[in-house]
């Protein structure tokens, strides 16, 4: 236990050297690539601290915001479900909100350590945050803060999602919490035998089962795995066929179709059949799919910025 949480630890103050690092480098981590709804924008955040935003139809770069001082990292986004408004959480004390019709920006200063964690609900009146000191931080549409679940026996959450239907949250950690939007805790599950870092979950469109993604172990080794969890966080599937950690995954809007982003672009349907595989020279980091399904976005460990069309297959290399 204790090696695992000590893992954790390094784990989670990685971003910062690798920031360092990158930054000799020019080229650095991009932790999160997001799809507007409308199709509209991409963004594409990390570790420089610069949010790019690119044309969601021909891919051009429309600006590079200069958001976070150079100590500071872009590491999960989310588009609001109605709204053309961006959530950004940082390795800072802040969360960011960036309207895209005026192009502001909102700074909401509550005590948040790092928001490696974020998302809108599904009507997008709530905003959930899971940081640092594993502490659960809830804001309505207004900024005004309805909710802060203390810390329990966890070390800081990675990685949360809503459920599509109800206000229902899902979050990372040493074990899957999941919590009404009153902080009512509704389920503790332990993903697997070992004590393994989670990072990545995204519950699928019709709310029946949702999808999660690990670290995995070399030093042990545990493999690392992608698995389908039905909404009781009862039955579980579980599929081995990545060779490096699960950074990210994202449903297609119809459901259809999984993307994952690890040491390559994989797509699956929604039995966990593995449909197409996009090799990738750099690990990737960040991913999503247009709201049409044709095309995804990903972003990588190398500074990488990739359009891939459904089938896995490269399209283009998006100017940083």
């Amino acid at each position: 236990m204790l090696h695992f949480f000590a893992k954790i630890a390094f784990l989670l103050t990685l971003p910062l050297a690798l920031h360092c690092s990158h930054l000799q480098a020019q080229s650095p981590l991009l932790w999160t690539a997001r799809w507007s709804p409308d199709g509209s924008h991409i963004a594409v955040g990390g570790t420089d601290g610069i949010l790019r935003i690119y044309d969601g139809e021909t891919f051009e770069l429309l600006r590079r915001d200069t958001l976070l001082t150079d100590d500071e990292a872009i590491m999960r986004m989310d588009w609001h479900p109605q709204e053309n408004l961006l959530a950004i959480g940082t390795t800072g004390p802040h969360v960011f909100l960036i309207d895209f019709d005026t192009y502001s920006k909102t700074a909401i200063p509550d005590q948040v350590t790092g928001a490696r964690a974020i998302g809108w609900n599904h009507d997008g009146k709530l905003l959930a945050v899971g940081d640092g000191e594993g502490i659960v931080w809830i804001w309505n549409r207004k900024l005004k803060l309805v909710q802060k679940i203390a810390k329990g026996d966890t070390y800081s959450y990675v990685a949360l999602d809503w459920h599509p239907h109800k206000n229902q949250l899902s979050l990372l950690s040493n074990r899957i919490r999941t919590y009404n939007a009153r902080g009512k805790l509704l389920g503790l599950t332990q993903h697997r035998a070992e004590q393994v870092l989670m990072l990545c979950i995204d519950w699928h469109p019709e709310g029946k089962f949702f999808a999660l993604g690990d670290y995995g172990d070399v030093d042990v080794p545990h493999p690392p795995v992608l698995q389908f969890w039905d909404e009781k966080a009862e039955d579980v599937q579980e599929f081995w066929e990545s060779k490096a950690e699960y950074r990210n995954l994202r449903w297609s809007a119809d459901g259809q179709f999984l993307a994952t982003a690890s040491d390559a672009l994989r797509i699956w349907n929604s039995e966990g059949e593995l449909l197409h595989t996009g090799p990738s020279p750099a690990r990737l980091w960040g991913i999503d799919w247009s709201p049409d399904g044709s095309y995804l976005v990903t972003s990588s460990m190398e500074g990488h910025i990739t359009i891939w069309n459904k089938e896995a297959k490269l399209i283009r290399e998006l100017k940083r």
